[in-house]
């Protein structure tokens, strides 16, 4: 008797020379049933529930609506450990303070949306980024303005002898990070094609605004 044990990694390849046998004819026929009650009821359903769009302006103004939650939630050890970490002289025991001013400018700029919006409510209809881009970019010009106006007038107040001068730094440059940072709130106009139909001119009106403002300190 052979000791020699099977090779369990050779297998015997099969041979293509069997002749193809057809299907029988239940299996080729395409067999039409006509959708149940539940069918057509979940298919409407599913219709129905098709996302629509919402300008960027609802967008915005959802994203910022929680600030005001925000500013009466107590401080996180999380936040609180990297707002420390970036800005050494905001300490632990400032973090409440440093709560109530950075949520307390999220909100100074969502009034200006909101603002915006209350003059033109039918800016919230249209239901196409081409749509919005076309009927809204006034309004965008508008905010993008208006909100780097209040940020440069909190800076231009910014008292650097005040006791809380760390606090108040701190606040302004993170809420700036989040309206103008690369991922921030402004960023969001690049999802529409803002780009298209802002240029260098929209660009020099807004930092001739703004140097207007500085040299009138």
């Amino acid at each position: 008797m052979s000791n020699d044990k099977p090779d369990l990694t050779s297998v015997p390849e099969l041979s293509d020379d069997r002749p193809e046998e057809p299907l029988p004819p239940e299996y080729t026929e395409e067999i039409e049933q006509p959708l149940s009650e539940k069918d057509e009821t979940d298919l409407e359903a599913l219709n129905k529930e098709a996302p629509s769009y919402h300008t960027l302006l609802e967008v915005w103004l959802n994203l910022l609506a929680p600030a005001h939650e925000e500013q009466t939630q107590r401080v996180q050890p999380g936040w609180a450990s990297r707002i420390t970490s970036m800005y050494p002289q905001v300490k632990i025991q400032h973090m409440t303070e440093f709560r109530d001013r950075y949520f307390g400018k999220i909100l100074e700029l969502k009034l200006i949306l909101d603002a915006e919006i209350e003059d033109d409510p039918d800016a919230l209809k249209f239901n196409s980024a081409p749509a919005d881009v076309e009927e809204n970019s006034y309004h965008y010009r508008n905010l993008l303005l208006n909100w780097q106006k209040a940020i440069l007038q909190w800076e231009l107040d910014w008292d650097c002898e005040d006791d809380l001068a760390a606090v108040e730094l701190g606040a302004i440059s993170e809420v700036h990070k989040m309206f103008f940072g690369e991922t921030g709130v402004t960023a969001y106009l690049d999802n529409i094609g803002f780009g298209k139909v802002f240029g260098e001119d929209d660009q020099n009106t807004i930092t001739e605004a703004l140097n207007e403002m500085r040299e009138g300190q």
